[in-house]
C-alpha cells in the first residue's frame, strides 16, 4: 500500500544529497529549460503546489535498479553520509533536479546540451527568480581577464537593470547557516532586505511536497503499469528504458547489447523493446510489457542467467534481421514516394516479431518449403484481415503457438479462413497509406509491374505512387484501386491528364501493339475491361474492374 504524506522539500533535496533519493537508471536524461526552473522556483517562493512525487523505497542490500544520482550529487558520498535505504524517483526527476541544482549550486553545468552552469537569482524590488549563466564560469572557460569579466557583469547590469553581483542566488536560502553568510559577506544589506531574506528562508524551509512512497513489496507489474501512465516531461519513457535497469543488477548490460546493434535496419521500423518481445516469444511467454523484465529464471545464479540471456538476445537480433529482409525482399516492402514523402511499405511493422520467431522455428525444423508456405499463407491472410491493427502483443503470442502446432500437426491447421468480398469492400474505402494500402503496393512489386509508358520495370528507389484518374477532375479517386506504381519521369508525363488522353499516349509508346499494352497493364491488375473503362474516362467501372482482377490474383495467392 502507498505511503502518502507532506515531506519537507529540503528534507527531499538533503536527502538526495547523501543519494538516498536517486533515480532508477532506466531514467531519462535532465531535460528542463531555464525558463521551466523560473517557473518552478517562483512557484515555491509563492506557496503554489508544484505538484507530488512519486518515490519506491529500496534497500541497499538488494536493489531493484541500478541507482543512478541526481545531477550534480558528489559521487564520492563516503562514511556516515552513506544511506542504509533510498528511495527511486519515479515521477518528479525534472522537478527534484531543478531544486536540488538551484539550492545547491552545485559545480556542474545545468544539462549536457547546454554546457554552463547556471545559477538562479532573486530580484529584491520584484522578489522575483530569474536564472542565467554563471559569469564566473563564462570567465574561466575564456579565460577572461579581470576587466573584461567586469564588462561581462556590466553586460548583465544593462540587461536586467540590477547588479547581479550583489543578487542573492537560491543558495543562500538553502539553511539558516547560507543566508548568515550571505548577510556576513554583504555587510550593507538594508535592515528591511533582510527582513525580506529572512522571511523567504521560513517560507522555503516550510515548503512542504505530497510524497507518495510505494513499498519495497510493489510488484514489477504495477511499476510498470506506472510508467506507462507517467509522461509529464513530454518524453516518453519505453520499457526498454525500464529493462535496463531491471537487469543492470544481474550484469546484463543492454545499452551496451542496444549500442552494438544501433545500425540494424530493423530499428528504423521498430523500438528498441522489439528485441525483448522476440525474447519473450522464444520463452514462449507473451510479449507483454511486463514480460519483458522478466526474461532471467529468479532461480539460476547470475551467470547462468547472463549466458541465456546474450543468446536469447543475439538469436533474436539474428532473426529480427531475417525477418526484416523476409518482408522487404520476399513480401515486396520496399520504400517508395507517395506524394512528396518517403514511404515504407511494411503494413504492419509489429508483424515483423511474430513473423522473426517463426523463422527460427522453420531454421530449427530444417528450412522445408511446406513451413514456409505456411508462414507466407498466415502473413498475407494477417495483413488483409487487418489482424494486427491493435492488441497486437497477445497476436503475436496466440499466432507463434498456433502457427508453431500447425507446423508439427498438418491437422492442427488454425482457423485461416477469409472473406474475400469482405476484403474487397475494406480496400474500397481504405487510405492510401493504409495497412491494405501497402499490401497492395506489395502485390503490385511482386507482380513486377512495368511502367505504364516505358513497358520497362519500375524502379522502386525513383518510383511514385499515383492516381490513374487525377484527383483534381474526380471525386473519390484517392481509392487505392485507382493507384498505381509510376517511374517519376511517367508520373510527371501523366500529370492531370484525363484517363483516355493518357492510355492513348501508352499505346503510342507500345507501338500501337494491344498485345503489349495489355501485358504491361496486367502487371498493375489492369483488365481489358478496366482499359476500356479508362477510355471511357469511367473511374467507377475501372475501380470496379480493377478490384475484380486483383481479389482473383489474391484469392490464388491464399489458396
Amino acid at each position: 500500500m502507498a505511503d502518502v504524506k507532506q515531506v519537507q522539500m529540503m528534507d527531499i533535496l538533503n536527502n538526495a544529497a547523501i543519494g538516498a533519493v536517486v533515480l532508477p537508471d532506466f531514467q531519462r536524461d535532465f531535460v528542463w529549460k531555464t525558463r521551466q526552473i523560473e517557473e518552478l522556483l517562483n512557484s515555491v517562493i509563492n506557496n503554489y503546489f508544484i505538484g507530488s512525487i512519486l518515490l519506491l523505497e529500496s534497500s541497499i542490500d538488494n536493489l531493484r535498479f541500478a541507482p543512478r544520482l541526481i545531477r550534480g550529487v558528489d559521487q564520492n558520498i563516503t562514511g556516515s553520509q552513506k544511506p542504509t535505504t533510498l528511495k527511486y524517483v519515479l515521477d518528479g526527476q525534472q522537478r527534484i533536479t531543478s531544486l536540488f541544482y538551484s539550492f545547491f549550486e552545485p559545480n556542474v553545468a545545468l544539462s549536457d546540451e547546454t554546457g554552463s552552469i547556471c545559477k538562479f537569482y532573486i530580484r529584491p524590488d520584484t522578489m522575483d527568480v530569474f536564472g542565467l549563466e554563471d559569469p564566473e564560469d563564462i570567465a574561466r572557460k575564456l579565460r577572461l581577464s579581470a576587466d573584461i569579466k567586469q564588462k561581462l557583469y556590466e553586460i548583465y547590469t544593462q540587461i536586467y537593470g540590477i547588479d547581479i553581483k550583489s543578487l542573492p542566488t537560491m543558495n543562500v536560502f538553502k539553511n539558516q547557516s547560507s543566508l548568515d553568510q550571505y548577510f556576513q559577506n554583504n555587510p550593507r544589506l538594508s535592515t528591511t532586505f533582510k527582513d525580506n531574506m529572512k522571511s523567504l528562508l521560513e517560507k522555503i524551509q516550510r515548503c512542504t511536497i505530497p510524497i507518495i512512497t510505494l513499498p519495497t513489496t510493489t510488484s514489477d507489474d504495477d511499476i510498470v503499469n506506472i510508467f506507462e501512465r507517467i509522461n509529464r516531461t513530454g518524453t516518453r519513457l519505453g520499457i526498454f528504458d525500464l529493462a535496463v535497469a531491471k537487469y543492470y543488477p544481474i550484469g546484463i548490460k543492454l545499452n551496451k547489447l542496444k549500442h552494438e546493434i544501433k545500425t540494424a535496419p530493423f530499428l528504423d521500423v521498430l523500438e528498441d523493446e522489439s528485441v525483448l518481445k522476440v525474447m519473450a516469444l522464444f520463452k514462449e511467454s507473451e510479449p507483454k510489457p511486463q514480460n519483458l523484465i522478466k526474461l532471467i529464471d529468479p532461480q539460476k545464479n547470475s551467470s547462468e542467467n547472463q549466458a541465456e540471456f546474450y543468446t536469447l538476445w543475439h538469436d533474436a537480433v539474428k532473426y529480427l534481421e531475417k525477418g526484416f529482409h523476409r518482408i522487404k525482399h520476399t513480401y515486396g516492402a520496399a520504400k517508395i514516394k507517395v506524394g512528396k514523402k518517403n514511404l515504407e511499405l511494411i503494413p504492419y511493422t509489429s508483424i515483423l516479431i511474430p513473423l522473426s520467431v517463426l523463422l527460427r522455428e522453420i531454421e530449427q525444423k530444417g528450412n522445408s518449403k511446406v513451413f514456409f508456405d505456411k508462414v507466407d499463407l498466415w502473413y498475407w491472410l494477417s495483413v488483409f484481415t487487418q489482424k494486427y491493427n491493435h492488441a497486437v502483443d497477445s497476436k503475436s503470442f496466440s499466432d507463434v503457438r498456433s502457427i508453431r502446432d500447425w507446423m508439427n500437426n498438418d491437422e492442427s491447421k488454425p482457423d485461416l479462413s477469409i472473406n474475400h468480398d469482405h476484403v474487397r469492400n475494406e480496400m474500397l474505402k481504405a487510405a492510401r497509406t493504409s495497412a491494405l494500402a501497402k499490401g497492395f503496393y506489395n502485390f503490385l512489386i511482386l507482380n513486377n509491374s512495368k511502367d505504364l509508358l516505358t513497358g520497362q520495370e519500375v524502379k522502386l528507389s525513383e518510383c511514385h505512387v499515383d492516381h490513374l484518374f487525377p484527383s483534381s477532375k474526380y471525386r473519390g479517386a484517392d481509392c487505392i484501386f485507382n493507384l498505381t506504381l509510376l517511374d517519376k519521369s511517367t508520373n510527371q508525363k501523366k500529370k492531370d491528364k484525363l484517363p483516355s488522353e493518357f492510355i492513348r499516349e501508352c499505346l503510342e509508346s507500345h507501338g500501337n501493339d494491344e498485345a503489349k499494352l495489355m501485358s504491361t497493364f496486367e502487371s498493375h491488375f489492369i483488365s481489358q475491361k478496366a482499359i476500356e473503362a479508362m477510355k471511357a474516362n469511367n473511374l467507377d467501372d475501372f475501380i470496379q474492374a480493377r478490384a475484380d482482377l486483383f481479389i482473383d490474383r489474391f484469392k490464388v495467392k491464399v489458396i
